[in-house]
C-alpha cells in the first residue's frame, strides 16, 4: 500500500510505502494545517520481505530512510529495481529543482545513486530506530525526523526559482503544450548549450532527457486514469502511441 501527503511549504510530498500484508496506514497530517506527522494507524506493521520493485524516472528527487539512516535518492535517468525490507518505507518526494538546492549540491552529482545525507551536509540525522520495529509510532518518528530535516534545510535556503519555472515550462501537465528545448532556452535567455548545463546541475540530466521523463509521466498518469494509450499519447503530443512505446522502452527497458 502507498499513501501521500502534500508538505506545500516544503515543496514535497510525503510517502509511506508498507508491504501489502502490513496493516494499513491512515493519511500521514500536514503540519502546514498545525498537526505533526500523525494518524498513523495502529497494529502492527510486520510482514513478509517486500518484493523488489520497479522505481520509474519522475524528475524529482527524494530524502529516504532505511535502516535509520536519511539516505538522498538522487533523480533516475532510467528505472532501477529498489529491494525494500518488509517494514514501511517513509521518505519525501521534492518537487523538480528543489532538493538539490537545499542541500547546496549538484543535482548531477547525485543523479541514478542513493547517497547517505550525511556525506552531503555532515551532521546526525539518525531516526532513532529501525522503522518497524516499535509498529506505527516509530513509523510517525521518522516521519517526524524526514520534516524535521527538511524544515531546517528550507528555512536556511535561499530557493532559486529558475529550476522550478524550467520544469514547468518542459511539463505538459502544467503547460499544456509543453514549451520545447529551444523554446525554453529562449523564454529564459540562454544558449542551448548553457540551459544543458544548469540544468544538469538542477535535475541531473539534460533539458531534453527532462522533458522526455516529464511527457512519459503525463502520459502514464492519463493511462492509469483510464485513457487508451493511444488517447494518452496524442494528448500529451506524442506523434503516435508507438512513439510513446519508444519512450517508455528506453526509460523502463
Amino acid at each position: 500500500m502507498y499513501r501521500e501527503t502534500r508538505i506545500p511549504r516544503l515543496r514535497a510530498s510525503l510517502w509511506v510505502s508498507v508491504p501489502d500484508k502490513a496493516d494499513s496506514l491512515t493519511e500521514a497530517a500536514d503540519p502546514d494545517r498545525g498537526n505533526t506527522a500523525a494518524g498513523l494507524a495502529s497494529g502492527p506493521t510486520v510482514a513478509p520481505a517486500a518484493a523488489p520493485s520497479l522505481i520509474v524516472p519522475d524528475g524529482c528527487m527524494d530524502l529516504i530512510v532505511i535502516d535509520s539512516q536519511v539516505l538522498i535518492a538522487g533523480a533516475d535517468s532510467t528505472a532501477r529495481m529498489f529491494h525494500g525490507s518488509a517494514a514501511p518505507t517513509v521518505g519525501l518526494r521534492f518537487d523538480s529543482g528543489v532538493l538539490a538546492q537545499l542541500l547546496t549540491t549538484s543535482a548531477g552529482e547525485l543523479a541514478d545513486r542513493v547517497t547517505p545525507l550525511d556525506a552531503v551536509i555532515g551532521g546526525s540525522h539518525a531516526s532513532g530506530g529501525k522503522v518497524g520495529e516499535g509498529g506505527p509510532a516509530a513509523v510517525m518518528g521518522v516521519a517526524r525526523v524526514l520534516l524535521d530535516t527538511a524544515g531546517g534545510l528550507t528555512d536556511r535556503a535561499m530557493l532559486d526559482p529558475r529550476p522550478m519555472a524550467l520544469a514547468r515550462a518542459l511539463d505538459v501537465r502544467s503547460n499544456s503544450p509543453a514549451q520545447t528545448v529551444t523554446e525554453a532556452a529562449a523564454q529564459f535567455a540562454y544558449s542551448p548549450r548553457q540551459l544543458r548545463r544548469l540544468s544538469a546541475e538542477w535535475f541531473g540530466y539534460g533539458p531534453k532527457h527532462l522533458a522526455k521523463i516529464l511527457r512519459w509521466q503525463a502520459a502514464r498518469d492519463l493511462i492509469d486514469a483510464g485513457r487508451s494509450r493511444t488517447a494518452a499519447a496524442a494528448e500529451v503530443g506524442y506523434a503516435d502511441a508507438a512513439h510513446l512505446r519508444r519512450d517508455e522502452r528506453s526509460l523502463i527497458g
